[in-house]
Formats: C-alpha cells, structure tokens, sequence
C-alpha cells in the first residue's frame, strides 16, 4: 500500500513538473514569436527592422504611430533588478550623449520594454572599419567627449558606473559627435550593490578586475575610455590580439606624445596606476596635446642642432686646433642638459602618480 502511494505521488510530481517546464517554453516560444513579428506593437508602434539581438532580448527600430518619429524599442525577455537600474538611469539621466527614454514597462509574462530615443548615425566599430586610420584632432575631440561623459556619470550622487565601454556601444552621428545606446551594463556604485562585483563587459575592453568579476570602481571606466581611444589609434583587433598577451602598448608615431601617455596611463593592468577620476583623463588629455606638440617642435630643432653641432665641431678641428677644448665643453653641456631632463621626467611622473592616489580619498580633480 505504502509503495502505491509513494508510486502515485512521483507520477504526480512528474506531471506537475512536465506542466511546469511546458509552460515555461510556451512562455518562451510567445515571446520569440512576438519579437519576431514585423507588425504594430501596442496599438502605437510599427516595427520597421531589427537593430541588434543579444543574449537576454532584442532592439528593434520602430515608428511611433501617434508622434510620427523613429524610436527605439528594448525588448528583455525577462526582468531583472539590472534592467530596472537601466531604466532609472535614462529616467534620471541628463546626459546629452545617452537617449532619452519615452516609456517602460514590465509584460505579464515577465518581458521588460523600453521605448527610447533612436539615435541616427553608425556604431563606432562599423566607423573604424569603414574608415580605417581616424586623424588626431578627430581622436581628440571624441577623447574629450567620452571623458567629460564618464565625468559627469561619476558625479553623480551615488556614482554610476558604465562597465561596457567599447565601439559596438557608440554611435558616430553624421556631425561627428558622439552617443552611447546601451546602458544596460550601468550600475550604481555603493555599497552592498552585488552587481558591483559581477563579471560583464568585453574582452579587450573590460578592466582585468572587471573581467576577473572583482569590485571595481571609476578606473574601470577609464581602463574601458583607453581601450576605445587605443582601438582608434591601433585597431580593434591589435587591441584584443595584444590584450590576449597580456602586454597593450601604444606605438602610434602619427599620435602626440602626450596623448599616447594618456592612453597608456588608462591601460595599466593596476587601476592604482591608472587615473584617480575623470577629471584626472581630461586635465592630462587637454595639457598632454598640447605638449606632446610642443615635443615634436623641439625634437625638429634638436634634429637640426645636432647637425649644426656637428658641423661647428668639425670646422673647429680642421680650422682651429686651439678651439678644441671649447667644442668639448659645448658637448659636456649638451650632454647635460640631455640627463637633467630626463631626471626631471621621470621625478614628474612619479609625483604625479602618488597625486593620483592621494586624490582619490580628497576629490581633488588637479593631477
């Protein structure tokens, strides 16, 4: 008898979890259905064609019927407590470069949707790939732009964090000027926020930390802006290639120095040698152009001096012997001079690393 019962209630916890898992795949299977249809949605939106697909939903481009403008419309299969977090950032947010967010929403079978702002223009990746080399002064200005970005969502009261920094996320408008579309990896930075230390991003782009699913801070931000400014400057696949190795360095000749120092400061694999803040990356990127300019100006006269050098010397010898003693002094100077600057190089860049970490316990914003 016993061993009858036992046999009628597996049967009936089997059926019960047939049941189950049935109708979470016919839950499923409506959701894929729907996304896929190219129809009006809700009474107000005709879908035009999809914009991109990940892992968890779909965007896809529509119309709204009802204010005969393009929007974007977000569409998760499931809502989670990050979704929620995306969307109260683009509620909150008044940032120039993140779209505007129209409408959410959470569905009865458990689909969240955003109706956003559709951003005209090509994603950063497609831009590189269309364009190949982008000039200095370009780089330049998307560099002040993504950095006085990441200034103000750090700003922010408690801190938001980006943590998917990368081209597919940036769009290039046919002005030039820039605009992140995804915000779906953002989080607030605080204290007992569990999604401070889970793994997300893109390889190549993520910070080790980040990547490792460590706690991060801003500086994983600023590893993610070098990594984007090194992909305009090298390439996103020697990006990827060289950060596999473990070893990112900036070689481009065509760049200032000073930017490229900048970039590799983003880039160190120990945030405590990375930038303390945003306003750290602008500060350097706007004084670093400037002297890298004025490096490239004096390396052109010191090319010049050598050879003049070398020609004084020469005339010196051949027509008078008795001025050798002066060239010899001439070139003890030079030589000099040579080491008094590197000495003074390598003190700078110390002070200014131990400001770095200084800065970070007193806000200051001068390194």
């Amino acid at each position: 008898m016993k061993k009858e019962i036992e046999s009628k209630r597996d049967t009936e916890n089997n059926k019960n979890d047939r049941n189950g898992k049935n109708a979470e795949n016919s839950k499923n299977s409506d959701f894929r259905e729907r996304t896929c249809q190219a129809c009006i949605w809700f009474e107000r939106y005709e879908i035009k064609e999809i914009l991109g697909e990940g892992g968890t939903g779909k965007v896809y481009l529509a119309r709204d019927m009802r204010l005969g403008r393009p929007v974007a419309i977000k569409m998760l299969e499931r809502v989670t407590e990050q979704f929620r977090e995306e969307v109260a950032l683009l509620q909150r947010q008044n940032f120039r470069m993140l779209p505007a967010v129209f409408d959410a929403w959470t569905e009865e079978d458990g689909a969240g949707i955003i109706v956003m702002e559709y951003v005209e223009g090509q994603n950063l990746k497609e831009y590189l790939s269309l364009h190949g080399q982008i000039s200095e002064k370009q780089i330049y200005d998307w560099g002040l732009q993504l950095g006085e970005f990441l200034r103000q969502l750090h700003n922010r009261n408690p801190k938001v964090l980006y943590r998917d920094l990368k081209p597919e996320n940036i769009m290039v408008q046919p002005d030039k000027s820039l605009r992140l579309v995804d915000v779906g990896a953002a989080v607030r930075l605080g204290e007992g926020n569990i999604y401070q230390k889970k793994r997300v991003g893109t390889f190549g782009y993520a910070a080790p930390e980040q990547w490792e699913g460590k706690a991060v801070d801003e500086r994983a931000d600023l590893y993610g802006l070098g990594a984007v400014l090194y992909a305009m400057m090298e390439g996103e696949e020697k990006l990827k290639n060289r950060a596999g190795a473990g070893s990112l360095t900036v070689e481009a000749d065509r760049m200032p120095e000073g930017m490229l120092r900048a970039v590799r400061r983003c880039l160190r694999p120990e945030r405590e040698r990375r930038y303390a803040t945003a306003e750290a990356f602008l500060a350097d990127w706007k004084r670093y152009k400037n002297a890298g300019r004025a490096v490239a100006l004096v390396r052109k006269a010191e090319f010049c001096l050598k050879y003049m050098f070398l020609y004084a010397a020469v005339y010196i010898i051949w027509r008078r012997e008795e001025s050798l003693m002066l060239g010899w002094h001439f070139l003890a100077g030079y030589l000099w001079l040579k080491a008094a600057e590197w000495i003074y190089r390598r003190q700078r860049e110390g002070w200014e690393q131990k400001k770095s970490v200084w800065c970070r316990g007193f806000e200051c914003d001068k390194v």
